[in-house]
């Protein structure tokens, strides 16, 4: 099952709505399952570096096929994958944003959204994730 490109613009969308409720300038990814980039939007006023860290963010949630923000915790000194974010040459991100998208127990996408604060990336990235799980 793949995420077609009218899918994946309905989920920028939704995306898109939800930053500019919140007043967050963001970029928004969406990767497959196999971490490649699908579809891109940087809104207005976001900033340049958003952009590498929100593909980055759904990256991860593809390679790990779970929420970056689970990460987190395992990734801080002492926890199991302690430096995780340090050990590729494309980098992992281990802070909320990330979410992979399944249906029926097969990863089809994954969404990055990055540019406000940790909470509201979050907040963005659930709203793309629940538009692409809703169109299949």
């Amino acid at each position: 099952m793949n995420l077609s490109s009218q899918q994946a613009i309905q989920a920028l969308k939704a995306g898109e709505a939800r930053a500019q409720e919140l007043n967050e300038p963001s970029s928004l990814a969406i990767v497959d399952a196999g971490g490649n980039l699908i579809a891109f939007l940087r809104t207005e006023n976001a900033t340049f570096g958003t952009a590498e860290i929100a593909i980055n963010k759904a990256y991860t949630s593809s390679a790990f096929k779970v929420r970056t923000a689970d990460l987190y915790a395992d990734a801080q000194p002492g926890g199991e994958i302690y430096g995780l974010q340090n050990t590729a040459a494309r980098p992992f991100v281990v802070f909320g944003g990330g979410v992979p998208v399944f249906v029926n127990g097969q990863l089809i996408c994954s969404v990055g959204v990055s540019g406000g604060p940790v909470s509201a990336d979050v907040q963005i990235s659930d709203a793309m994730a629940i538009s692409i799980s809703s169109s299949f």
